[in-house]
């Protein structure tokens, strides 16, 4: 009897050792190449919605002031680069002169804040 609790003691040891021991030696086979699968990219509505957590956490004062207003500007400009990135995507343009650039962020960040009216809104 003490044999069979010797033989299924060392069969527990050795799978416990062999599924800690396996993850240093496996292929690599699910190792990232650096850039972003389709499914990990954000898209503009997850940059507004997250704009809008912030502000309703500025709002319940979970965050100082100085904090929120880092990561909204930290936010809107991030909106407004996918927001770019996906119109020279859409219509294959090439970059705008730094007067059309500043004009097209200002407008950039008057659609994130309809946007942002618009989900809060719709959060009621």
């Amino acid at each position: 009897m003490d044999y069979v609790f010797l033989i299924i003691g060392s069969l527990v040891i050795i799978t416990c050792f062999y599924f800690i021991i396996s993850p240093f030696f496996s292929s690599g086979e699910s190792q990232t190449t650096g850039t972003e699968a389709e499914g990990e990219k954000l898209t503009l509505e997850q940059v507004y919605s997250a704009v809008n957590e912030l502000e309703m956490d500025f709002l319940m004062k979970k965050i100082t002031r100085e904090d929120f207003e880092k990561m909204k500007e930290n936010y809107q400009v991030f909106a407004a680069l996918l927001k770019e990135e996906t119109e020279t995507l859409k219509q294959g343009k090439t970059k705008l002169p730094k007067g059309k650039a500043k004009m097209q962020a200002d407008d950039a960040e008057e659609e994130i804040l309809r946007e942002l009216r618009n989900l809060r809104r719709q959060k009621g």
